[in-house]
């Protein structure tokens, strides 16, 4: 069966996937499970078992998927394949006992192929049933041509399948027939360090490969793999050794990989389907536990907050025995949860202690089991009583933390903050009589672990779930849903009301109860509660108006209220007042309604709730990202240089380890534990070529982890804003570097808390106590090396030269058998840094407290210097030359500076300056890669949320001066762009807004404009999970010089260059600038600003009727979507529009005026807008430029501002026109034309944004900056034509522009199947050559057909037409804009397109791109 793809392996090893006998990594081999009818369990049952039998690693099969698929259980093999097994077994099992006895021996090798090829052919041929579908490499080259795979670099190693099942021209799977191994996971020994599975899932996503399935073996392993082109590798491992005492997993294997499941039956039923489905299953499964974890926290929070309330009842002499600040107790109750976690994912895995010393007195993974049991004999109440677990996992953190040294068992001390006892001293804070004062009963906690051992899905009973198949990944995204919330003390009685699970809301009792006393009617205090919760609590899912006011009128006859309430309160008066709303209040985990009394503690939503979103990031992404980003460093020459990867070359090991990888906001460490796995790799592979695997080359899965930890320890480095965050991100980077003889990684010097974008850069700032040293004075009042006594600490360059010399030492595996490398010495030397640094790190904070301070505002120029002049004198103060300092005034300036202006989850902004906490990084230019996925702020927000300080400070130093309401998410590009040293990479996603309007200008055009390199892209792609609808964009690129030969890779297509826009770059380069032959036409329409002013057709009609002079002041009400969906584009509603009129004139409009006083005003009175408060009865922006500019017009074109469709109508002018509404001052059918042809709405495409999928028409960016042709007679014809035959057409067939237009661009609707689509079309085509002859672009393709841009598909130009155009167009637009230019300078005029513009054309000089602009506003 051909010749071994890999050597075969030395001495024997009995590995958690290679021991003999042994049935897969969790050992548990020996556990019968029978055939599919044995012992009448239930079927998800019974897949639960097989699958525990198999080592699974990635996204493997799911019990729900498998259950669907055979609910009756796995059928059995049939009594003809079991004999033909039977038959072939014996003949494999004595070659491999020979081979396994001698496996030095080459003739036992050779022997052992034949019979290997045998068993391996009898297997796929005859058990499987693949006959005469089996097919060879050798017998089919073209298998070996498609999916032939090489390692990078010289020579390369080159991987080829054995054969494949084919049918026709189908591939169903390959197969990779490989030596004998101990496992199928471990790497190759032939200078390519991957594993035959590895190497498996490169041949399924080699470029021409349309399979996704494969099988590995060496006879003994066999191996399921799935490589899908976009998703994850997942694999399952079982060994033919157990295929008769575990029969159920062999007949479930060989039910997988039969035909009718590989090229047979329907799609759907297939394994490429089987996996997809189960890896929506898993998504499924996380954000399950995700909701489940923050109930749980919940509860552990309660029984504190109870155990806490007897401490104090019996008159604790230390009050409750609960700290203060309430949020360490939620810091604390998180981390035990983390603990649980850790606990549960390294038993499971075997990577903590098995004896039974260890399991009986400090393991978790059996206690759930325990505590069911007692529950099911003892009942829970019984359990209120004790609190073993709670004993137990603290006993744990200690033991783990400190290590234990018995003589029947060793645990190494692994320190690490998570187990560390002195973080949160209450939770082990102890009486007189040493019985601990807080305790959390066993109750509590068989909750707590059926939380996290149980998935709870919707329309499924619950499961048992194995933290072996759970990623790092998923725990990560599983703990940062916990971020948006933290513990208060409750200063009322406070109810928790049901709504979705993990994210319901809390109301206090006295807020209900006075909505109750406002509204009598039933449905109206449903009403007023929902919208209460919606203002109060934005970032909670209370429940549907139907839904509460079913729960509360479920109240009045739910059985066993009266002891619901006593299990709360002995207070007959609180009982009274639940009563009324015990049906609304949902219940805790043990079933007792969520009351928080006075005093107690409150799970409560952060300040950053309402604009967070976290989503789960799938491993698969992470990794695509990280390897793109990395892939360029760990080769030279390598992609920068070469698209032929066999020319690469793999840097050294020791090159490997001197890489500085990054993620700036690190959340959980998805990413950084991606580039842990993809530089371990690597550096597995340089330790192969340069034979220095040394010990670990013999033991399995040895090498890899020591490379993890190597490094974890020396190549990464993450920030975040949260503390908590910062904390889960050290749990995943321990999880996945986890040795179980070993200590944790010691992490804590490089991932830091802080705000990535609040910092120094540059040694230099703090040098001359200025943000921009160019500006500082040349004379400076204050010196760091002239302070007295103070000038050790204040001695930049020696403070940073001792914190270098440490963090070398740091940088290396912890090994507590070296005491230079144990725990205890990094801590120390943690320490020592920490200590030298405190003096800096104030002068350096001062430095950014000085131009946040709100009177400053950061804005470079006179009051800026003026205010690093006052920190001078400050310093200067605080550290004199001669005799002790007074720091009041510092004291004052920091906090000034960092004290948050609005409301935000911290008390003040913690600042991350770079050159301290980085040095060693910093002195050599910088990272040399950031990866990650920023969080996303909208420009909107950003005020809001950070306040105009710290935007300000955004805006000038981060962005030099560059304006615009730009996302969060550039200032994160800018601020990466920044840390990158002369060869750096990035690898970041975002919302795909990073490459549109002021968010493109901002970030991507900036780092253009300063060397940025685009290498790679992703322009809009949706989320690769379920968990979030939204669209999403990927940068690739680098500071240094990419060679003209290289391709750059535009959504998976090879291009020869990528612009900010993320889309192939044209010929023409620069952004567009605005035309003052294209102003005052369009605008955007009215901000009405209250749905009181809006009416129905009918309610006008008679108000009308009753009084004529109210046609005054209703109006027809014309939005986005009436425009788009009725035939006639009319308005579906009217509205009272009172104008400018001041309050005297109004009154007088009887029914228009009360209507707006008892649906407006009170809405108006709580808008933070002076204006809009006092001029309560008008419109928040009445748009009179735009009301003058069609004052003379009967008709105007209007296009909505959001849509598909992005197409001009034109209707009367005589109504009001919604905000949602772009209207343009035109009634021309030359105008009309232009803007309905396909060179408008390219232009269109490539320079608006988007929401979602649809367009976001931006007339300031797209219409002012569009170069409109003269107009023609020709344009004048097809403009009526357009106009009189589509308003047909839309009337006759009750179709709306997106109807009609969805079916113009469907190219599943051919010619002639619809005349009237036919004729669109047509028109269209007409249209677009009579716009083209209008510039004199006679010379184009204008060939239409059905093309995607931006994933739209429309009836338009071909592709390589559409580059000319815009190319075209550009170029016309600069021309334009220049001549505009020239005239205004002669005239002594300021042109639009000049230093007051938004935009300037072309790449910028650097001092051009330091210049502050104005930023213009849209007139509405």
């Amino acid at each position: 069966m051909g010749g071994a793809a890999m050597s075969p392996r030395t001495p024997a090893s009995k590995s958690p996937t290679g021991g003999r006998g042994n049935g897969g990594r969790s050992g548990r081999a020996g556990r019968g499970s029978g055939g599919a009818t044995s012992g009448g369990r239930g079927a998800a049952q019974q897949h639960r078992q097989w699958l525990e039998l198999v080592d699974t690693e990635g996204p493997f099969l799911s019990v729900p998927v498998i259950t669907e698929l055979h609910p009756q259980g796995v059928p059995e093999l049939s009594h003809e394949r079991r004999e033909a097994l039977r038959a072939a077994k014996p003949a494999f099992d004595r070659a491999w006992d020979a081979w396994d006895a001698d496996r030095e021996s080459a003739a036992a090798l050779v022997s052992y192929r034949r019979a290997r090829d045998a068993w391996v052919g009898a297997v796929l041929t005859g058990v499987l049933g693949w006959g005469g579908s089996w097919t060879t490499a050798q017998d089919r080259p073209a298998l070996e041509e498609t999916h032939r795979v090489s390692s990078d670099g010289y020579p390369p190693v080159t991987a080829t399948p054995t054969g494949a099942l084919v049918r026709g021209q189908e591939v169903g799977a390959l197969v990779l027939v490989t030596d004998p191994v101990d496992s199928l996971r471990e790497v190759g020994r032939d200078g390519w360090a991957t594993s035959p599975i590895d190497r498996m899932a490169a041949m399924l996503r080699a470029p021409g490969s349309a399979c996704s399935i494969g099988v590995v073996t060496d006879g003994r392993w066999w191996a399921l793999v799935s490589a899908p082109r976009r998703g994850s590798t997942a694999s399952g491992v079982v060994d033919c050794q157990t295929w008769v005492e575990e029969p159920a997993t062999r007949d479930a294997f060989f039910e997988l990989l039969g035909v009718r499941r590989l090229v047979g039956g329907t799609a759907q039923h297939r394994l490429p389907a089987l996996f997809d489905r189960s890896v929506l299953a898993a998504e499924e499964i996380t954000e399950a536990l995700g909701a489940q974890v923050r109930r749980a926290v919940e509860l552990v929070v309660t029984a504190l907050s109870e155990a806490a309330r007897d401490v104090a009842g019996e008159g604790g002499k230390d009050g409750d025995g609960l700290p203060a600040n309430a949020h360490r107790v939620y810091e604390a109750v998180v981390t035990v949860m983390m603990r649980v976690v850790f606990l549960l994912f390294a038993e499971e895995r075997g990577l903590l202690p098995a004896q039974s010393l260890y399991t009986g007195g400090y393991g978790l993974a059996t206690v759930l089991d325990a505590l069911e049991e007692r529950a099911r004999d003892e009942g829970e109440e019984s359990m209120d009583g004790t609190s073993l677990t709670w004993h137990r996992l603290l006993a744990t953190s200690r033991a783990l933390y400190g290590g234990v040294n018995a003589e029947d068992m060793r645990i190494p001390a692994y320190g690490g903050s998570l187990f560390d006892p002195g973080r949160f001293p209450f939770l082990t804070a102890t009486d007189a009589g040493g019985a601990l004062l807080l305790t959390v009963s066993d109750r509590v906690m068989l909750h707590v672990l059926r939380s996290l051992q149980t998935a709870r899905l919707k329309g499924q009973e619950a499961r048992r779930l194995s933290f072996r198949d759970i990623d790092v990944e998923q725990i990560g995204y599983i703990y940062e849903g916990l971020l948006g919330y933290t513990c208060a003390r409750a200063a009322e009685t406070v109810l928790g009301l049901c709504g979705k699970e993990g994210e319901e809301p809390e109301v206090p009792l006295s807020v209900l109860e006075g909505l109750a006393e406002a509204h009598s009617d039933d449905a109206d205090l449903v009403g007023a509660v929902i919208a209460w919760l919606k203002k109060n609590r934005p970032g909670a899912k209370p429940p549907s108006r139907s839904a509460l006011a079913k729960a509360l009128a479920a109240g009045h006859t739910m059985p066993d209220v009266e002891s619901l309430l006593l299990a709360v309160t002995r207070d007959e008066g609180l009982r009274a007042r639940l009563r009324p709303w015990i049906g609304a209040i949902r219940t805790d985990l043990r079933g007792r309604p969520m009351v928080i009394q006075r005093g107690g503690l409150i799970v409560v939503e952060t300040p950053s709730r309402k604009n967070a979103g976290a989503h789960y990031t799938p491993r698969s992404l992470a990794e695509e990202v990280v390897r793109h980003a990395l892939e360029p460093l760990v080769h030279s020459p390598g992609p920068h240089e070469t698209d032929d990867r066999g020319q690469w070359r793999p840097i050294s090991s020791t090159d490997i380890l001197d890489l500085h990888v990054a993620d700036i906001a690190c959340g959980s460490g998805a990413f950084l534990v991606a580039a842990a796995r993809f530089l371990a790799r690597e550096l597995v592979e340089a330790w192969t070529r340069e034979g220095t695997l040394g010990q670990y080359a013999d033991e399995p899965g040895g090498a890899q982890r020591h490379a993890l930890r190597q490094v974890v320890a020396r190549c990464l480095y993450g920030a975040d804003i949260n503390e908590m965050a910062v904390e889960m991100c050290k749990l995943s980077l321990w999880l996945v570097s986890l040795d179980k003889d070993k200590p944790f990684s010691f992490v804590d010097d490089k991932v830091f808390v802080g705000n990535s974008l609040l910092g120094l850069t540059d040694l230099r700032q703090l040098r001359v106590q200025h943000i921009d040293p160019a500006a500082a004075a040349e004379r400076r009042l204050f010196e760091l090396d002239r302070t007295g006594a103070y000038a050790r600490a204040l001695d930049a360059d020696a403070v940073v030269n001792r914190v270098v010399r440490r963090r070398c030492e740091l940088a290396s595996e912890v090994d507590d058998t070296d005491p230079a490398r144990s725990t205890t010495t990094k801590q120390r030397l943690q320490r020592e840094n920490e200590e030298d640094l405190e003096v800096l790190t104030r002068v350096a904070d001062a430095v950014v407290a000085a131009g946040l301070d709100p009177a400053v505002g950061a804005k470079p120029g006179k009051r800026l210097n003026e205010a690093y002049g006052d920190l001078a004198v400050t310093l200067g103060r605080a550290f004199p030359a001669d005799g002790a300092g007074d720091d009041s005034m510092l004291g004052a300036v920091l906090e000034r500076g960092l004290t948050p202006t609005v409301p935000t989850d911290y008390e003040r902004w913690h600042c991350l300056h770079w050159p301290l906490a980085v040095p060693e990084v910093m002195e050599r230019g910088g990272f040399d890669a950031i990866v990650g996925n920023p969080p996303f702020l909208g420009g909107q927000k950003l005020t809001g949320a950070m306040g105009d300080n710290v935007r300000d400070w955004f805006v000038n130093i981060l962005a030099e001066g560059r304006r615009g309401s730009a996302d969060l998410v550039a200032y994160f590009f800018l601020r990466a762009f920044s840390l990158l040293n002369g060869r750096g990479t990035v690898g970041l996603i975002a919302t795909n807004t990073v490459a549109q309007g002021d968010t493109r200008e901002v970030g991507l055009d900036r780092m253009v404009d300063s060397g940025f390199t685009i290498t790679r892209a992703i322009q809009s792609r949706s989320w690769p999970s379920q968990s979030a609808t939204l669209e999403f964009a990927a940068v690739w690129g680098t500071r240094d010089a990419v060679s003209p030969r290289t391709a750059m890779v535009c959504d998976d297509a090879p291009v020869a260059r990528i612009s900010s826009l993320l889309e192939p770059a044209g010929r023409a380069e620069g952004r567009p600038e605005r035309l003052a032959e294209n102003s005052g036409i369009a605008f955007q329409g009215c901000i009405v600003l209250g749905k009181g002013f809006v009416l129905e057709p009918e309610e006008a009609r008679e108000w009308i009727a009753e009084d004529p002079r109210n046609a005054e002041v209703l109006f027809p009400y014309l939005n986005g979507e009436d425009l788009n969906s009725r035939p006639d584009c009319s308005a579906s509603r009217w509205v009272i529009d009172f104008g400018l009129r001041e309050f005297r004139g109004v009154e007088t409009y009887r029914l228009p005026f009360s209507r707006v006083v008892e649906r407006v005003k009170p809405q108006r009175e709580s808008v933070k807008v002076d204006y809009r408060r006092k001029y309560w009865w008008r419109f928040a922006a009445w748009a009179p430029s735009m009301r003058k500019a069609i004052a003379d017009l009967d008709e105007a074109l209007v296009i909505a501002l959001v849509s598909k469709t992005a197409m001009p109508a034109r209707v009367p002018t005589g109504q009001v026109f919604s905000h949602k509404l772009a209207v343009f001052a035109t009634d021309r059918f030359t105008d009309q034309a232009v803007l309905s042809s396909s060179l408008h709405l390219m232009w269109v495409m490539r320079y608006s944004s988007t929401m979602r999928t649809d367009l976001n028409y931006s007339p300031s960016d797209v219409f002012e900056t569009f170069p409109r042709p003269e107009p023609t007679a020709e344009l004048e014809a097809i403009g009526r034509t357009l106009d009189a035959e589509r308003r047909e057409i839309m009337l006759r067939r009750g179709l709306g522009l997106t109807r009609l237009y969805n079916l113009v661009n469907d190219p599943g609707l051919k010619a002639g199947a619809d005349p009237d689509v036919d004729r669109m079309r047509a028109i269209h085509v007409e249209l677009d050559a009579a716009v083209a002859a209008a510039y004199g672009w006679e010379d184009l393709d204008l060939t239409h057909g059905f093309h995607t841009y931006r994933k739209m598909t429309r009836w338009t130009v071909p592709p390589a037409t559409r580059v000319e155009i815009l190319d075209r167009l550009l170029e016309e637009n600069h021309r334009r804009a220049a001549a505009e230019a020239a005239a205004a300078t002669a005239s002594g005029r300021s042109a639009p397109g000049g230093p007051g513009s938004r935009r300037t054309r072309g790449r910028k000089s650097a001092k051009a791109v330091q210049t502050p602009v104005q930023e213009a506003t849209l007139d509405i």
